[in-house]
């Protein structure tokens, strides 16, 4: 189903995007590079649907196109991974605000380009999962948000194929010379029911991924799907504590980690807790090394470095 999918960005929600672009930067995980740009000159009508809580009524707001846009996001540039930092304030306003008053900070969506946007989009409201946002250009969807959190708590957001302004914006981000040669390869997602978990996300289209982890985290069971590019590995605590044991005693599910691939383990986390990065596990004697770190302090997520 998505093998012709690719990353557009991953949406994280937080009360200041300032302090999440800061505190990333000086660790040497993320480059702040500002929001995204503004979006291709096309005359018409715009439309941005959205939903003011998610069991409510949704708004609609139209405007002429063509003028000046203003992104109320900053970026942070870690590895190929554009993070999407957008603030959030509780109280009424826009459905993500719920994130913030009942679990706190922390990555809400995960936006991927697509081939034919209204034919995924179908495929995943035939399978019951609601629109929450939409916005569209002419008619035309721009992106939108579905409703897939029912395990996992994460939504799944659709963008048309990327055109060139942003092609090049993206590429420009990543030969900045601060920036890491990270490679983006999923998230760690802690669950409350794995078996529940992929049987939801397979209803859904997304095939499971071979499940014989050898060197899995220690006090938890884990299995995954594939999502474009992209793995999403679910965990289950099993006894114990593990580094999904706060996230889950106080967001239930939803995402603990993003994970990268670097060339050098070693090296980067010894480079990170130069840094001040504080390392929380580490595996090295696998086929599969990885290092957690906690970077909770300002957004609540962690950051999972992987060597194959």
């Amino acid at each position: 189903m998505t093998d012709n999918w690719t990353v557009n960005h991953v949406g994280f929600v937080v009360p200041g995007k300032n302090a999440v672009l800061r505190y990333f930067q000086s660790l040497g995980v993320g480059v702040s590079v500002g929001p995204q740009p503004l979006l291709p000159h096309e005359e018409g009508h715009g439309a941005l649907t959205y939903y003011r809580t998610l069991n409510g009524d949704p708004v609609t707001n139209t405007y002429p196109t063509g003028g000046a846009h203003t992104f109320n996001d900053g970026e942070s540039q870690i590895g190929d991974c554009q993070l999407e930092c957008l603030t959030m304030k509780a109280g009424p306003g826009s459905f993500m605000t719920e994130y913030i008053e009942q679990k706190g900070p922390g990555i809400n969506h995960i936006c991927f380009n697509v081939p034919d946007v209204e034919a995924e989009t179908k495929k995943l409201l035939d399978k019951g999962c609601g629109v929450v946002f939409e916005a569209t250009v002419n008619g035309k969807i721009v992106e939108n948000y579905l409703d897939t959190r029912l395990h996992g708590d994460l939504m799944i957001s659709l963008r048309p194929p990327p055109t060139d302004w942003e092609l090049t914006w993206k590429a420009n981000n990543q030969v900045h010379p601060l920036v890491n040669d990270w490679i983006f390869r999923g998230v760690g997602i802690g669950v409350e029911d794995l078996a529940a978990t992929i049987e939801y996300y397979e209803f859904l289209g997304f095939a499971e991924t071979e499940t014989d982890i050898e060197d899995t985290v220690p006090n938890t069971t884990s299995r995954s799907v594939q999502v474009g590019p992209l793995t999403f590995e679910f965990f289950q605590q099993t006894s114990g504590s593990s580094v999904y044991q706060d996230s889950l005693d106080t967001r239930q599910d939803g995402i603990n980690d993003l994970t990268f691939e670097v060339v050098d383990l070693e090296s980067a986390i010894a480079r990170l807790v130069d840094r001040g990065a504080k390392l929380l596990l580490e595996e090295a004697s696998g086929t599969r090394n990885y290092a957690y770190f906690d970077t909770r302090k300002v957004g609540n997520l962690m950051i999972r470095l992987v060597q194959n």
